[in-house]
């Protein structure tokens, strides 16, 4: 995950100021600089986790999470591997992009 726009901080890490929120699914190798620019990150976000995903290290994509400064983040985790996606998991992205990007 890179941010590239006009606002810049102190230690270099850039935010695209048009992202309201943001959907992740969690998991795979996550880079120290995707984690030191993750604490830069404030919009709400709505991370989803497979919690039996054998491609993906679930401690990494929890540490990760923790290192989201949003003051708004929710982690959805279900049970299954990375194919395993219940239905209802796009139902609660929906809401969750619905209540942060209409008006």
């Amino acid at each position: 995950m890179r941010f590239t726009s006009s606002t810049t901080h102190d230690d270099g890490a850039a935010i695209d100021t048009r992202i309201a929120a943001a959907g992740l699914f969690a998991g795979s190798f996550v880079p120290r600089a995707t984690m030191d620019e993750a604490r830069h990150v404030t919009i709400p976000l709505h991370v989803l986790l497979q919690w039996d995903d054998e491609g993906n290290d679930r401690q990494m994509a929890l540490d990760l999470f923790d290192a989201f400064a949003s003051s708004e983040k929710t982690l959805y985790a279900n049970m299954g591997g990375h194919t395993g996606v219940p239905a209802f998991a796009g139902d609660d992205a929906i809401r969750f992009f619905i209540r942060h990007l209409v008006t």
